[in-house]
């Protein structure tokens, strides 16, 4: 039997999904290790290989697909945990870096700061030497003085260079000069070049994409060659891929190369695997939810498809690399509850993680969590936590609240868990209202996707004080990112700066320079071991108007020579999503492209989901019992059914309130709502007509 797996390393759970011949879905969690990850993946893959009753070669040798998303860049940029970064630089320019692009992006907040830069000052060194913005050598490379710069970084133990000269998007014999001679008197230095990572306009946003790429580099190198190794030693015979940023997956080799197109790695593959279920639904508007241990990441797919930033910050630091457009707040299951000076309640973004974890859990965890409060509500089963394989306190739970929060709060011990509930439902409306409202859209059109371990206790919560009408829970929602990761193609994005205006541009040149980079695109996808006919190509341009800051990325048509007839549609569209972001647009107004971008897809073979046909109606062969439950519409506890999903038929419907049980999630229908099982098992839940 051919298998397909993908497997993502969360803050909290490491998840999997395999999916079989026949198109079935089968799950698995484990606690995630943040001290080695590799071994929290290997622990739900043995747990995967004892369902299948196969060993651990058995199972691997038998996969057709693996995918992995990991958390190993993320959390290295996050904690200032990556190699220590030596900087080589056009001389007279150390402190690019530092001085980022001098906005303030709260300009209310007086004591705002920004993060100390990846590399400290002593290790900028400026090297002598000029590329002017035609690409011409104006003042060739000192090189002794490259001796002189790596002696420096010997002595204070550099792990990682990363290499960012002037106007090497133009032309970067200068870089691979300086690349070549580091590498011989720094051999065991991991090297980033701009002109690689990101060959494209804007100083600070080339030269801090370049840097967080060598420092997180290293550390992702070491995980992802010593994971690779031994899953192939233990039977891999396939390649093994990495999720990235762009919602793609790219080959283990080609991640280590692009560090940081990693960042992002997990929580896009569940805005590709909404996109998934939007076809598979035709329901083209959506808005993602995902709620795991740690945080809470939201993504809004509009007519079937996400939007994709060119550029983003992660822990402050700016990474100009093709990402998902998704907005991540710390809004989890083990998010910590507290009281701040002025004795609020406050909820996050500080997690408890999988180590120790929240209370409930009894690793050690001494925080008040949201996982604790929703134990304590009734939303959880002290006995089926996991499907019964891991086994919660309930009793510390609620000696922990009382000490933390009811006592110093003066209320009740119910009071203080339902508070912690109602915050955290608000700061995910909010993250929500971020993708949704401050983008244009109305929620009140899109239907809500519940996913994650923790969401579906909420979600009912979220789309009330959002406005949606309608919520979607996957049939693997706990695992919805693994599942994703299956439906992801393999994707290479290209960028080059090219600068014209609209309408005078040069055509002809215009289209070799298309050629050109699109023989390189295919040449570098061709390497990932796509078949030919399995590949494709997307055009994009990055649009301004004349005099302004900031770029509008629009499609343009590809497999064809571009024409003035092409360029006239370029620049209507331009307008077009001008006017929809930002509420105006003036075609009277000269336009000039910055950027051609060219992505490369490979197709993979996609996930099987067959509907069956609706049945009875009735769930009561579901019903497993009832269970004291507190909802603040009626402000106490009420008896309530509490059903199986397993056992739940497509058809089967039913009126909230009620509780929805499966081994790795739980979903509570709220009051008000009504829910039924669509054909693909999806739990569907609409606000009563």
């Amino acid at each position: 039997m051919k298998l397909r797996m993908g497997v993502d390393t969360g803050g909290t759970f490491t998840d999997c999904v395999v999916v079989d011949q026949a198109g079935t879905i089968h799950t698995f969690k484990e606690l995630s290790t943040p001290k080695d990850p590799s071994i929290g993946l290997y622990n739900v893959i043995k747990k995967a290989a004892a369902h299948f009753k196969k060993d651990l070669n058995e199972l691997l040798s038998s996969l057709d697909f693996l995918a992995h998303g990991t958390t190993v860049a993320t959390n290295t940029l996050l904690t200032g945990t990556g190699a220590k970064t030596g900087l080589i630089l056009t001389k007279g320019f150390r402190d690019t870096l530092e001085m980022r692009r001098a906005h303030k992006e709260n300009i209310w907040d007086l004591y705002l700061t920004v993060p100390e830069p990846l590399v400290p000052r002593y290790l900028r060194l400026g090297v002598t030497e000029r590329i002017d913005y035609k690409g011409e050598v104006i003042k060739p490379l000192e090189e002794e003085e490259l001796e002189t710069i790596c002696e420096i970084f010997r002595k204070e133990g550099v792990e990682a260079i990363a290499i960012c000269t002037l106007f090497s998007f133009q032309n970067d014999t200068h870089e691979r000069r300086i690349r070549d001679i580091a590498k011989g008197l720094l051999p065991d230095a991991f090297i980033s070049i701009s002109s690689e990572v990101l060959p494209q306009i804007r100083e600070y946003e080339r030269m801090s994409t370049t840097t967080a790429n060598a420092y997180v580099g290293p550390k992702l190198t070491v995980y992802l060659s010593d994971l690779e190794n031994k899953l192939k030693s233990d039977g891999l015979k396939r390649a093994f891929y990495v999720t990235a940023s762009n919602g793609g997956v790219m080959t283990a080799e080609t991640a280590i190369r692009h560090a940081s197109a990693t960042l992002l790695s997990g929580p896009a593959a569940g805005a590709v695997g909404a996109m998934f279920f939007a076809d598979l639904l035709g329901q083209r508007n959506l808005i993602l939810m995902d709620m795991g241990g740690t945080s809470f990441d939201v993504t809004l797919v509009n007519n079937g498809r996400v939007t994709l930033n060119n550029e983003g910050e992660i822990a402050g630091y700016r990474i100009a690399k093709p990402m998902i457009d998704i907005n991540t707040i710390g809004a989890g299951g083990g998010s910590i509850a507290w009281i701040d000076k002025g004795g609020m309640l406050k909820v996050g973004p500080a997690s408890a993680g999988s180590d120790p974890g929240p209370v409930c859990y009894d690793l050690g965890g001494m925080k008040p969590t949201v996982t604790d409060a929703n134990l304590i509500l009734g939303y959880l089963n002290e006995d089926y936590f996991l499907g019964g394989e891991m086994k919660v306190n309930a009793g510390k739970a609620e000696d922990v609240l009382k000490r933390e929060i009811s006592g110093s709060l003066d209320m009740t011990l119910t009071e203080a868990a339902s508070g912690i509930f109602r915050i955290i439902n608000q700061s995910m409306a909010d993250a929500t209202g971020v993708v949704s409202v401050q983008r244009g859209h109305d929620p009140r059109e899109y239907a809500l996707v519940s996913a994650g371990g923790a969401c579906s206790l909420h979600a009912c919560k979220i789309a009330e004080e959002v406005g949606s009408l309608k919520i979607i829970v996957p049939k693997a929602a706990s695992v919805f990112c693994a599942l994703g990761m299956l439906e992801s193609d393999i994707r290479l994005d290209n960028v080059k700066t090219y600068n014209a205006s609209i309408p005078e541009i040069d055509l002809k040149d215009f289209n070799a320079v298309i050629e050109q980079v699109e023989h390189r695109a295919l040449k570098e996808l061709l390497q990932e071991g796509v078949e030919r006919k399995r590949t494709s190509l997307l055009r994009f341009l990055d649009v301004r108007y004349v005099g302004q800051h900031h770029e509008i990325t629009v499609e343009i048509p590809h497999g064809c020579k571009i024409e003035e007839k092409h360029m006239d549609e370029i620049a209507q569209a331009f307008h077009s999503t001008h006017e929809r972001l930002y509420t105006y647009s003036t075609p009277e107004t000269p336009i000039e492209i910055m950027n051609l971008r060219i992505t490369a897809l490979g197709a993979v073979d996609k996930t099987g989901l067959y509907e069956k046909p609706l049945q009875g109606g009735d769930p009561s062969e579901a019903l497993k019992g009832r269970r004291e439950v507190y909802f603040e519409e009626n402000a106490d506890f009420a008896e309530i059914p509490v059903y199986d999903r397993d056992l739940l038929k497509p058809g089967d419907a039913l009126t909230g309130p009620a509780v929805i049980e499966e081994r790795i999630t739980t979903i509570i229908v709220h009051p008000h709502w009504d829910m039924r099982v669509d054909g693909y098992g999806n739990i569907i839940m609409e606000v009563k007509k």
